[in-house]
């Protein structure tokens, strides 16, 4: 598993400065996000702490803010520019995917070629469309029946 990224370990202590946590409570959070295995950010993997900012994002309202965000509007891509997926974003595709139980052995080519409209993950937009759309099958995934049982059951004689 890939380790944790320095940037995500002072997101997370910026965000438990921003709503201002205990040492306890932080550690109970990271203990609740790791299913009690870990107590500390430095421990995590990089799965690990995206969940545990997402938690602080989503649950507990802290907002990431950038220091100057003028400055990053001018290096803004002209509309001709295309952005090529970072490492990171490749990476966490690659595991994200694993994470999902495919119905089909080819199951995620066919979803990439379905949702995504492409064969292979080649811009940083893609790959975030893709990035996000794993999150959410994972975050919905049930065990569901095998297709064809049930079928007939309206069938029975009263």
């Amino acid at each position: 598993m890939r380790r944790i990224d320095p940037k995500q370990i002072q997101l997370i202590h910026i965000a438990k400065e921003q709503r201002g946590l205990s040492d306890v409570e932080y550690r109970d959070l990271i203990a609740g996000q790791t299913k009690g295995q870990k107590t500390s950010s430095k421990d995590l993997t990089y799965i690990e702490a995206d969940a545990v900012i997402n938690y602080f994002v989503k649950t507990l309202g802290f907002k990431i803010v950038g220091r100057d965000r003028r400055s990053r509007r001018k290096y803004a891509h002209a509309a001709n520019v295309v952005a090529m997926p970072s490492r990171d974003q490749l990476d966490l595709i690659d595991n994200l995917k694993v994470q999902i139980k495919w119905q089909l052995q080819d199951g995620f080519q066919r979803w990439l070629a379905k949702y995504i409209k492409t064969d292979r993950v080649r811009t940083a937009a893609q790959a975030q469309r893709a990035i996000e759309g794993l999150k959410g099958m994972i975050k919905n995934q049930i065990p569901s029946p095998l297709r064809g049982e049930g079928q007939g059951e309206g069938d029975h004689a009263e």
